[in-house]
């Protein structure tokens, strides 16, 4: 049975299923507050992920069924209540593999190892191989062929040599120039003309690759990055804003962004108004200026928590609801909101709103950004860094060392201070900052990551040098400013290839845009040494 023709992708989910059946899933379970996943409460007995469960599985010999699946996520939820609560389903699996269930927005680490979609589905034999691994639904009958063929199948196949990253490349003015004519040639190849965005396939927002092409068109005057820009605006604005409660959707189905996925993100929204409020600077289009604001609204009013401080993670898709008029909402519940707090996505916003305040003048903008800090500050550093996550229900916190995590915190702490002055936000960056150069640090590699068996990611690696070169400069630290080069010189052949060489990087280019910036820092920061000279 091969699994490719069975596996349901992101683009075509909901073509392959029943729309009216589909769509009353959500409907059926309205809730005010989404706690996470009830994962405990599943028919498939469900272990979180640990060594401890594989070595289980290793020593009753049983293969592992592993699940990687989002609070908000509309898809993963009817996989779960319509595929795994049935009984043929649930027995199978109890009885023949050990189930891990890994929650979306509380373990990144996972996400950047397994996830190409979600539900993600990863199927290991009992001595811990992959097996098989797959994005998307299946049906009832699908799922249970795949399950029970992977009892006898042999592990996939491994590379005979693993893959060497390639040397570090000096940090030059000519070698960023490199990376900067791979972006113009990626926008010239990729971007959707007729429609906006970037690929035929599936159409995602991507904020932060908006904002850097938004700033390489103020510091080059090129105007093949403004008209990228409006074009994705354009069609962003089409397909993925919602007219009546405010806010973005995720992304959407096809070229043509013909169907929204309803779900709605702290960290995708925030970085859109920003970018939105960038755009109508540079433009004038009240357009822009109007859904900027709009969308602030609806972060103030469904996600912010202006008792506790800081953010909400999500609001979990429903089409049903997002559907309805103005008039027909006014008596529909609204989908539920999950009220974890994710301290990176905390981070983005703030920084987000730090800029927004700046570029409108809106006090209140730049009051809620710094007590978005003051929440990171006294409810997640820790001894150990940044925690990931802060639970709201029981106010426990979950996820020491994570990269992503004390990445963006050391970075929005050093946009705090650099906004306000206040020498607490310097001091909590300095903390941070100390330990991920103490703990993530690979000296041997030069990069940051949790596990040295994989392979260190380049986004958040890009945000860490962007940060080590502010503060590098901000207290005369040369051992920071020295890392961060180490970080770029280390990356410059996975940027360089993710731009020129990557075929599929539509989605994945947003992954080099705090690189590119921090490359830029350096490269000009060089050049004016010079010159002074």
């Amino acid at each position: 049975m091969d699994v490719r023709r069975l596996c349901v992708g992101w683009g075509n989910l909901s073509r392959r299923f029943l729309p009216i059946l589909a769509l009353g899933v959500i409907a059926v379970f309205p809730a005010a507050d989404a706690r996470g996943h009830a994962h405990h409460a599943s028919k498939v007995r469900f272990a979180e992920h640990s060594p401890a469960a594989f070595d289980a599985a290793r020593r009753e010999g049983k293969p592992v069924f592993l699940l990687v699946s989002a609070v908000w996520c509309y898809w993963c939820k009817y996989f779960e209540q319509q595929v795994l609560a049935d009984v043929e389903v649930s027995k199978y699996l109890n009885q023949h593999y050990l189930s891990v269930f890994v929650d979306y927005d509380r373990r990144p680490d996972l996400v950047r190892k397994y996830v190409r979609g979600l539900p993600m589905i990863v199927l290991f034999g009992p001595d811990g191989r992959v097996r098989q691994s797959f994005a998307g639904v299946l049906k009832k009958e699908d799922f249970l062929g795949v399950v029970r063929s992977v009892i006898t199948s042999p592990p996939l196949a491994a590379d005979a040599r693993p893959v060497a990253p390639p040397d570090p490349a000096p940090v030059t003015l000519e070698t960023y120039q490199r990376l900067r004519e791979g972006m113009v040639r990626f926008i010239a190849e990729h971007l959707d003309p007729v429609h906006g965005g970037f690929g035929t396939g599936d159409k995602h927002p991507q904020p932060r690759l908006l904002a850097y092409l938004l700033e390489l068109h103020e510091t080059t005057g090129d105007h093949r990055y403004l008209i990228a820009v409006e074009k994705s605006l354009a069609g962003i604005l089409g397909a993925l804003y919602d007219r009546v409660d405010g806010g973005f959707f995720r992304y959407a189905e096809g070229r043509e962004w013909r169907q929204p996925h309803y779900e709605k993100l702290l960290h995708l929204n925030a970085a859109l108004a920003a970018v939105l409020g960038e755009a109508h600077r540079v433009t004038r289009n009240p357009r822009y200026r109007e859904a900027a604001d709009a969308t602030i609204a609806y972060l103030l009013r469904n996600l912010h928590d202006a008792t506790g401080g800081g953010f909400y993670s999500s609001q979990s898709a429903d089409p049903v609801y997002y559907r309805l008029s103005l008039q027909e909402r006014r008596a529909a519940r609204r989908p539920p909101v999950n009220r974890d707090k994710v301290a990176a996505w905390n981070a983005e916003a703030a920084i987000a709103l730090l800029e927004l305040g700046q570029s409108s003048g809106r006090k209140d903008l730049r009051d809620v950004a710094l007590g978005t800090l003051e929440f990171i500050r006294g409810h997640l550093v820790g001894e150990r860094g940044v925690f990931h996550l802060y639970e709201h229900r029981t106010g426990r916190r979950y996820g020491e060392g994570q990269l992503d995590a004390n990445a963006w915190a050391a970075l929005a702490f050093l946009e705090g201070y650099r906004v306000a002055r206040v020498a607490a936000y310097r001091q909590a960056a300095e903390r941070v900052l100390g330990f991920a150069m103490a703990e993530l640090f690979d000296t041997g590699r030069g990069a940051f990551g949790e596990d040295k068996a994989s392979p260190p990611p380049l986004d958040a690696n890009g945000v860490m040098a962007d940060a080590l070169l502010r503060a590098g400069r901000l207290g005369g630290r040369a051992d920071y400013l020295d890392s961060a080069r180490r970080v770029l010189a280390t990356f410059y052949g996975a940027a360089h290839a993710l731009l020129v060489e990557n075929e599929d990087a539509t989605v994945r280019v947003t992954e080099a845009v705090y690189y590119l910036r921090a490359y830029a820092q350096v490269v000009g920061n060089t050049q004016r040494d010079e010159q002074r000279r």
